[in-house]
């Protein structure tokens, strides 16, 4: 009886020190597992989380052999929008985005990219914004401390929507146009329209009721808030893009291996720049092509027509310069601002060449 129960420890021992071992086992292993949170900001389904941040995460396991993981969140998951700023830099996000429209005393320079009539769309913006930070030394100071930077991107540009045709600045005077922040109240009403401050959601009852006459908005909005239903003349401006940058917690960037450093580096900068840019760009042509075939009609104006249409709104540009800006130095300002002017004339000649693939209208 005492060798059964003698033979019985001996067997739960031994089956003790082996589970014991491979759990040991396991957490060594995943000890030897690098684990990056990324907010991307955009949901799950959104064309450039399903074409550009989850392949990029994906190709990161890969090439590492499950030696890298990257966990995605969205807009707000680890940190506030308005907090983003400081959230990178102490680490609430091992890289996250950050949107500078809302840090103007921090990002001043590179508020030159969101400036009204300087990108027509999300690709050329998107490369402008990339350019301007990898060449400006003075750009790249603007971003949080503590962070090392590793791509940005533009948004889909704004267009004005609307329940009867507008083709032109005369077309436009008057009109109640519905907007959605401040910045855009002050565009319209500059533009000869009369602005209506109201929420995204708020829109369709406004449009279907006759409270307002149109919307100026990217189009990518139109389809999920049912706007399209509503607002059926679309005016073609490229009025303006939001910027956004993507930046890694130096802590967590140092702590990593040099390959994985080196691989990194090569995945963000321009190459995640230009696939985020054709990925928004794609989504916008998807949306245009549908609302074709429902009967929508779209104005494009040329870039003359565009040019004068946009004209009244070179005071913003010089706000940008003299209040934004103010204590820069205006020669530096300057310079910034003749870049992105240039970069974003040759971007577009380079897209209507068919360079980045077909997004014409």
């Amino acid at each position: 009886m005492l060798k059964k129960w003698g033979i019985c420890a001996a067997v739960l021992a031994l089956g003790s020190l082996l589970a014991f071992s491979g759990s040991s086992l396991a957490a060594d292993a995943d000890k030897d597992v690098v684990r990056l949170s990324f907010l991307g900001g955009y949901l799950e389904k959104h064309p450039t989380t399903t074409e550009v941040f989850k392949p990029f995460i994906e190709a990161a396991e890969k090439k590492f052999n499950g030696k890298l993981a990257i966990e995605y969140y969205t807009t707000n998951s680890l940190y506030s929008e308005t907090e983003a700023y400081s959230a990178v830099s102490d680490g609430r996000a091992d890289i996250g985005q950050i949107r500078p429209a809302l840090f103007p005393r921090q990002m001043k320079l590179l508020g030159v990219v969101a400036l009204p009539g300087m990108c027509p769309n999300s690709l050329v913006g998107s490369l402008v914004a990339e350019e301007l930070i990898q060449k400006f030394p003075e750009v790249r100071a603007e971003l949080p401390r503590g962070t090392v930077h590793f791509t940005s991107w533009a948004s889909d540009s704004y267009q004005i929507h609307s329940t009867m045709p507008i083709r032109n600045k005369e077309e436009l005077k008057g009109k109640k146009i519905a907007v959605w922040d401040n910045l855009t109240m002050e565009i319209v009403n500059v533009l000869g329209a009369r602005g209506i401050r109201m929420s995204s959601t708020d829109t369709f009852l406004a449009l279907s009721r006759g409270m307002v006459d149109g919307v100026l908005c990217p189009t990518a909005p139109l389809r999920s808030y049912r706007l399209s239903d509503e607002a059926k003349y679309h005016l073609i401006l490229g009025l303006g893009v939001n910027t956004f940058t993507e930046e890694i917690n130096k802590k967590s960037w140092d702590a990593l291996p040099a390959d994985m450093k080196k691989w990194l580096s090569a995945e963000g900068g321009m190459k995640m720049t230009e696939a985020i840019g054709k990925s928004l760009e794609r989504g916008a042509m998807a949306d245009v092509a549908w609302m074709k075939t429902q009967g929508h009609e779209f104005f494009v104006l040329s870039d003359e027509e565009r040019s004068a249409f946009l004209e009244p709104l070179n005071v913003f540009t010089e706000g940008w310069k003299t209040k934004i800006c103010k204590g820069l130095d205006p020669k530096l300002v300057d310079r910034v601002y003749k870049f992105a002017c240039e970069r974003s004339r040759y971007y577009m000649e380079q897209v209507r060449a068919g360079k980045y693939g077909d997004y014409g209208m």
